[in-house]
């Protein structure tokens, strides 16, 4: 089962796509939008929503993603439900400020510049979004035993909205595991202590020292507060293999994990739209299902990562003439 939280004219709106099996016996996609809005226009056009969800071959980017919707419930996927062991309910963040940076700032521009938006916030259409996830997490089957969070403040406030009517008896863990890999600026993150002010209702002693930075640092970084260095691929797919073990070893059966377009990209090879929730079992989620070599060819210092940018760019400049 696929959700995701978009938004309509009159208010804020989200889909549900499931099998057309379950609904007229054949193969295929069902979508149903609902907005939360004016009655009665409480069905609404998926508009702009479908025509990227359709839309297979326009390419990915970090942080942006594409929308796709697709079902969860093929003859196989069912088979390794009967056995799994864990279901994960997988969510990716509300949309950001530096999402809104990078609609007109394309980050392969070859004249990219990192706006340096630290921890950078949920936008006011982010938080609508989770707001909005409400009405889906608290029909969630299972229900979720465990929350868990990275801990950069996008994905924090995103499960503290989505996940507000859950019981207050179900923990709270920030988990510095599924942190997003460090692309920009956006992805360095604030301190233990900090922390612990703003979200007192989460656990957070994953995250280590109070005032030691949780966030990929570079070798031979002096200000890891402020200095974004691209995190190398095999340095996050190992935090990945990590953060496997770390859901492995967790008692709880069904756990709610909110995360980021990396960590989704990287465990289900799929480009979560903001706000979308993935039902999952544990042995869905494999690392490396998603090639991060598509996007880092444009960041090479060679002579094929300097024409992908200079091509980006002319792209870019040809889409503001028409």
């Amino acid at each position: 089962m696929v959700y995701g939280v978009g938004h309509h004219d009159d208010g804020v709106c989200f889909f549900v796509c499931v099998p057309r099996a379950r609904v007229r016996g054949r193969g295929g996609d069902v979508m149903s939008a609902f907005v939360v809005g004016r009655r009665s226009r409480a069905r609404a056009s998926m508009g702009a929503l479908v025509v990227a969800a359709s839309s297979s071959s326009s390419p990915g980017t970090p942080e942006l993603g594409n929308i796709r919707v697709s079902s969860n419930a093929s003859s196989s996927r069912r088979a390794r439900a009967a056995n799994a062991t864990k279901t994960i309910h997988l969510v990716r963040h509300g949309r950001t400020e530096m999402n809104e940076y990078l609609r007109t700032n394309h980050w392969a521009d070859a004249d990219f510049r990192d706006p340096m938006m630290i921890d950078t916030r949920l936008t006011s259409e982010g938080e609508a979004q989770a707001r909005a996830l409400r009405a889906i997490t608290a029909a969630l089957e299972p229900r979720p035993e465990l929350i868990v969070s990275s801990p950069l403040r996008r994905a924090l406030r995103t499960a503290e909205l989505a996940f507000e009517d859950i019981e207050r008896d179900v923990p709270r863990v920030v988990c510095a595991l599924a942190r997003e890999r460090v692309f920009h600026g956006s992805d360095i993150g604030r301190v233990r202590s900090v922390l612990a002010e703003e979200h007192p209702e989460w656990c957070l002693e994953d995250l280590g020292d109070a005032d030691a930075p949780w966030w990929y640092v570079a070798p031979g970084c002096e200000d890891p507060h402020s200095t974004a260095v691209l995190e190398p691929v095999e340095v996050f797919e190992k935090r990945m293999e990590d953060f496997k073990v770390w859901i492995d070893a967790r008692p709880e059966k069904t756990i709610a994990v909110v995360a980021h377009w990396g960590v989704c990209f990287s465990l289900t090879g799929e480009e979560f739209q903001n706000c979308e929730l993935r039902t999952l079992t544990e042995q869905d989620l494999i690392v490396g299902n998603g090639d991060f070599k598509k996007y880092d060819v444009f960041l090479q210092d060679n002579v094929q990562g300097r024409v992908g940018r200079f091509l980006v760019s002319i792209r870019n400049r040809l889409s503001w003439l028409f």
